[in-house]
């Protein structure tokens, strides 16, 4: 079968072709013979040395290579030493090739150059191609990326950090109260969050009572974290000293006002003081979902409402105070943050409350730590195909069943 393309004649790679080829490359190419002197070089090293101010003429030829890197003096001196040594190997034979990068500084500031050396062949007369490539833009493109690293493992320990002392600061255990027990857990959607709860034990009128507080600082990450521990410090620090739980809940406020200030963020809080030996609950809403109250023996849910803005937005705010008497023997209290009941699947849709009421309904009989993980698992199973796009809070209180 006869073929229709004409054969293409043998390419005669010498002599114009050679030195137009070579002329086009972008590395600075410099031949030397045994001894190391210079025989020929290219467009790209003569712009080299014309750039960079070289003193001897700009094609660099009759110059000897390698007594040039032996004669290089500070902090170039070992690199040129490493270079001659590896281009004299491949002179006498010992490798094929010979490869370096460097750092070389001029005029016009710092830069990186990769060194190649090979034979031309193994006959005589002995002839070396040494070529630089600039690979100033690989090398700050690395350097970069390794202050990135650097800057990330710095901020991933600082995360860590964070997060410990967070942990630290949520309670360790549940409180010891007759009439009352009590879970809470918080599970962040990033290493740390700005979701907070609290059990502060305190005695009034000789009678030990518990406060309970769910917080969220708007935002996650360190400075949500940073500024609730603001707010339990705040609280914890004016449930000490005498006065109403409104009063306490406004100096809260405008302690954290100043805190907030600059931040432009604010916290919502539910705070919940309860006499398990009168049956009483005390609260204040300051912005914060309503706490859920359910009576096993009556089937019925009732939400602990109220008026009163978030902390942190406005000095003097006006907070008001709740009470209810005769909570009946194994009434369920759950307090929690949005994120809870705003949980979504990965159609959208919500977690909702209804599912909330439906989960401590079934487990009304059990106690608040199988409330609390059953509550939890459920959110699981529900979001598991979605991405938590908030931190979860959940405290549960199961006023003790048995007689007064």
């Amino acid at each position: 079968m006869q073929d229709d393309h004409p054969r293409s004649e043998a390419l005669d790679f010498s002599g114009p072709l050679a030195k137009t080829v070579i002329n086009s490359l972008s590395a600075n190419i410099a031949i030397i013979d045994a001894k190391g002197v210079i025989l020929e070089t290219n467009q790209g090293w003569r712009n080299y040395a014309t750039i960079n101010e070289m003193e001897e003429a700009n094609d660099s030829i009759g110059v000897n290579y390698l007594e040039l890197c032996d004669a290089t003096t500070g902090k170039e001196a070992e690199d040129a030493r490493s270079v001659a040594a590896g281009i004299r190997a491949v002179i006498r034979g010992e490798v094929k090739e010979f490869m370096y990068d460097y750092p070389c500084h001029g005029p016009d500031g710092r830069h990186f150059y990769y060194v190649r050396a090979i034979r031309v062949a193994e006959e005589q007369p002995i002839r070396v191609v040494v070529s630089h490539e600039d690979i100033t833009a690989l090398k700050l493109a690395e350097e970069a990326l390794r202050k990135r690293e650097m800057e990330r493992d710095r901020l991933q320990h600082a995360l860590e950090l964070a997060r410990e002392v967070q942990q630290i600061l949520l309670p360790k255990d549940s409180p010891g109260i007759a009439g009352l027990e009590v879970a809470g857990k918080s599970i962040y959607c990033d290493e740390t969050g700005g979701d907070y709860y609290d059990f502060i034990e305190f005695e009034k009128d000789g009678r030990q009572n518990l406060g309970v507080a769910v917080g969220d600082v708007a935002g996650h990450g360190i400075s949500a974290a940073l500024l609730m521990a603001s707010v339990r410090s705040a609280l914890r620090q004016r449930v000490a000293l005498p006065g109403s739980i409104s009063r306490v809940i406004a100096d809260v406020n405008n302690q954290l006002v100043g805190d907030f200030a600059e931040s432009g963020q604010f916290a919502t809080l539910f705070y919940l003081a309860i006499d398990p030996s009168k049956g009483e609950l005390e609260w204040v809403r300051a912005g914060h979902d309503p706490a859920i109250c359910y009576d096993p023996a009556a089937d019925g849910f009732i939400e602990l409402d109220g008026s009163g803005m978030a902390l942190g937005v406005q000095k003097d705010g006006r907070y008001e105070e709740n009470r209810q008497s005769d909570i009946p023997r194994g009434s369920i209290i759950v307090l929690g943050t949005d994120g809870i009941w705003e949980t979504r699947n990965k159609s959208g849709r919500m977690f909702g409350k209804a599912a909330l009421h439906a989960v401590i309904r079934e487990y009304s009989e059990a106690g608040s730590d199988t409330i609390m993980a059953a509550i939890f698992k459920e959110i699981e199973k529900f979001g598991k195909t979605g991405k938590a796009e908030d931190d979860l809070t959940l405290v549960v209180i199961k006023v003790d069943s048995s007689p007064a």
